[in-house]
């Protein structure tokens, strides 16, 4: 019966509707392979399944940079709030290097696990 219903569908129409169904079930934290299933179910062309569910990675992907780019930017900042104090308290005090160092060195590691993150 769903095969009748989704023959009267155009191609656009098919796509709309396995994309709204395959965003509902990518926000209730249903994988992949069960979006495909329950989307060929419905009798939805494996074609259009397969771009559906592509679209959704590249957008779930752009979403993650999105989220995490802010973050990335303050470790960034931290990096060069390190470098500025270093030369400050060289100029001030040789001895005084532990802070600069800290805020260097914790900028960076930060900057690295957030930047790993948005692969």
């Amino acid at each position: 019966m769903m095969h009748e219903q989704n023959s009267n569908l155009s191609a656009e129409e098919l796509k709309k509707k396995a994309y709204l169904e395959a965003l509902k079930l990518s926000k209730s934290g249903v994988d992949r392979e069960i979006i495909y299933a329950r989307l060929e179910k419905q009798g939805i062309p494996g074609e259009i399944i397969e771009d559906v569910i592509k679209n959704l990675s590249i957008q779930r992907k752009a979403d993650k940079i999105e989220h995490l780019t802010p973050f990335y930017n303050i470790a960034l900042v931290r990096v060069g709030i390190g470098f500025a104090f270093a030369v400050i308290f060289y100029l001030l005090s040789p001895n005084q290097f532990y802070i600069p160092i800290g805020l260097i060195v914790g900028g960076i590691i930060s900057a690295f696990l957030i930047k790993r993150n948005m692969k």
